[in-house]
């Protein structure tokens, strides 16, 4: 059972990621932005959760606190889904992309910190099996959402 919270935790993150950033174009213009602010927001998008899973990585790989540490920016990264959610349907576009970025930062960590936990988990099995298979379920899966998401825009 272990294993299976880190690869759900790895796939949330992944089809999060996936599926704000095939849409970057469309939410970041919501507002009134114009072109140019896209190439700005999504970049600045990864380069947060590139620096926010380096910080939060570290920490974890410190403090060996992996679990909590999913547990938290699990939650806190639902509660920063639904902020983007609110200022979608009220349609704020500079709080939206704001929160977009906030979204980046804690989710984007799940990630690294998930696969560090699933190797512990399953341990004596190699960094790439357990690699291997969280990308699978969460390439598939977002292969699978982000139509979904498409219908219902």
């Amino acid at each position: 059972p272990g294993f299976v919270h880190c690869l759900a935790s790895f796939t949330v993150s992944g089809i999060v990621i996936n599926t704000l950033s095939t849409y970057m174009d469309y939410l970041v213009r919501l507002g009134g932005a114009g072109r140019e602010y896209v190439g700005v927001i999504g970049g600045l998008f990864q380069l947060l959760i590139m620096i926010s899973s380096l910080i939060i990585g570290g920490f974890t790989d410190r403090t060996r606190a992996y679990y909590s540490v999913s547990m938290t920016m699990l939650v806190l990264g639902a509660f920063a889904l639904a902020e983007c959610g609110v200022n979608l349907d009220e349609d704020r576009g500079n709080g939206l992309r704001w929160s977009l970025l906030v979204v980046g930062i804690l989710v984007g960590p799940l990630q690294p910190v998930s696969t560090e936990l699933g190797v512990d988990v399953v341990y004596p099995l190699s960094e790439n099996t357990v690699l291997v298979i969280q990308q699978l379920f969460s390439n598939l899966l977002s292969a699978l959402f982000i139509p979904l998401f498409k219908a219902l825009k």
